[in-house]
């Protein structure tokens, strides 16, 4: 079982890596900055509206407060890793102000973790899973009728794809039994490439116009978390946990590349590199849950980041600003009977949850703003620690204030997002007695 987990573990990271290579995310928001922040979490806590800073599950490994990698077996070992396929339809107003509609679908493999013990009540735990995308693809024809009269038919292309990655390894410990203590270290690594085309189509005048942007930012961040479980009864319980992610720079390489086509020649009249730092903020976030064991769970998470003095490459002809991302998510589970012998329908998780989020981008004065439902359920399998999971997230993005899809610059994104994690448990040093 030992080698399944090691093996199960290299493979997933291999397939993380060659993943980056195709789009891992789709959105127009994406075009601004360093594209749009992913939640945290893996498909149990993503059923439950993404919560997570109070949720204490000796069967899980909770990816939002590393406090919480105390909640385990003494000599308990696990392997989380997910995939999601997410389906979205876009929205919004063309070149000449008319309703325009798209559609994209995407898979990706979502992240992959293993949590092992240290000591007593400490433990260990490493894992990687994305921290932004960028990711589009759109054209549009010219339609001013005095730029047709004198270039005649014009093709503009916008592409952007990459994103950031976090690497990630922490440590927690259990203090007096109730206090729990834990810290992640945080390497930021990724690519980020966008580019402009503007074709100019007429016979006379045929010649491509284009420029490239990459970006290849590293960075160091730490997580610190606690969390605090009082008992309320027999078998009821409160946990409050918080967490403070330190404030970082992002440094990197910055490659601007514009060059012109046109008939057998390609002519490059731009070719520089710099370095660059983009600022990522301090976040602060708070949660609890209420628990009756092994019957239900209910919890809720707020988080807050201030963007607004994080400063940007500008994207032309576009207002964007950056402003304080904050995030309300709740949600709960329900076992009916974990330990039914008859029924196994019973024994399976059943979860629900909501989320409002406040993204850091903003356009025109009107901020990024994304609301959703979740649900999803966990089928236990072997020894009823290991399971497999499922979420559904149905929600939608767009422009608050904004009076309508066709108010420019906002575009409405409703998704359906299907994710799947594995997650593998296991004893280690277990003595097997014998009569």
């Amino acid at each position: 079982m030992k080698k399944l987990f090691i093996s199960a573990a290299v493979l997933v990271m291999s397939l993380t890596a060659a993943a980056q290579e195709a789009f891992s995310a789709y959105s127009p928001y994406s075009l601004f900055g360093i594209g749009q922040i992913e939640s945290v979490g893996d498909q149990n806590t993503a059923a439950m509206g993404g919560i997570g800073l109070g949720l204490r599950d000796p069967g899980l490994i909770n990816l939002l407060n590393p406090a919480a990698v105390t909640a385990r077996e003494k000599d308990a070992f696990m392997v989380d890793f997910g995939v999601k396929q997410t389906n979205m339809l876009f929205a919004g107003a063309d070149a000449e102000g008319q309703l325009a509609k798209s559609a994209k679908n995407l898979f990706n493999i979502d992240h992959v973790v293993a949590s092992f013990p240290i000591y007593n009540h400490s433990a260990f735990k490493v894992g990687i899973m994305p921290y932004s995308n960028s990711g589009y693809a759109f054209t549009f024809h010219e339609y001013k009728d005095e730029v047709l009269a004198t270039l005649g038919d014009v093709q503009y292309f916008r592409t952007g794809q990459g994103g950031i990655n976090q690497v990630f390894a922490g440590a927690g410990v259990t203090l007096f039994d109730r206090l729990s203590l834990g810290a992640d270290g945080i390497f930021y690594i990724g690519t980020i490439k966008r580019s402009t085309s503007t074709n100019f189509n007429t016979n006379e005048y045929q010649r491509t116009a284009s420029r490239s942007w990459t970006v290849v930012p590293r960075g160091f961040s730490a997580k610190l978390g606690l969390q605090y479980e009082q008992p309320l009864g027999e078998r009821t319980s409160l946990t409050v946990g918080a967490t403070y992610k330190v404030g970082s720079k992002l440094k990197g390489s910055y490659t601007d590349v514009a060059y012109a086509t046109g008939g057998n020649y390609t002519d490059t009249t731009l070719n520089n590199s710099y370095s660059v730092e983009y600022k990522i903020p301090q976040e602060i976030a708070v949660g609890f849950t209420i628990r009756r064991t092994d019957s239900w769970m209910f919890g809720f998470d707020y988080t807050r980041q201030d963007w607004t003095k994080s400063v940007f490459d500008p994207t032309p002809g576009v207002n964007f600003s950056t402003g304080v991302a904050q995030s309300f998510n709740a949600g709960l589970e329900f076992i009916p009977n974990r330990y039914d012998v008859r029924y196994y329908f019973r024994t399976v998780t059943y979860r629900l949850g909501a989320y409002h989020k406040t993204q850091y981008i903003m356009i025109d004065g009107h901020q990024v703003t994304t609301n959703g439902i979740t649900l999803g359920f966990a089928l236990p399998v072997y020894n009823r620690r290991t399971s497999v999971s499922f979420a559904v997230d149905l929600g939608q993005t767009s422009l608050a204030g904004a009076a309508s899809i066709t108010t420019p610059g906002n575009v409405r994104e409703r998704y359906v997002k299907f994710s799947m994690g594995l997650n593998l448990y296991d004893l280690w040093f277990q003595k097997v007695l014998y009569n």
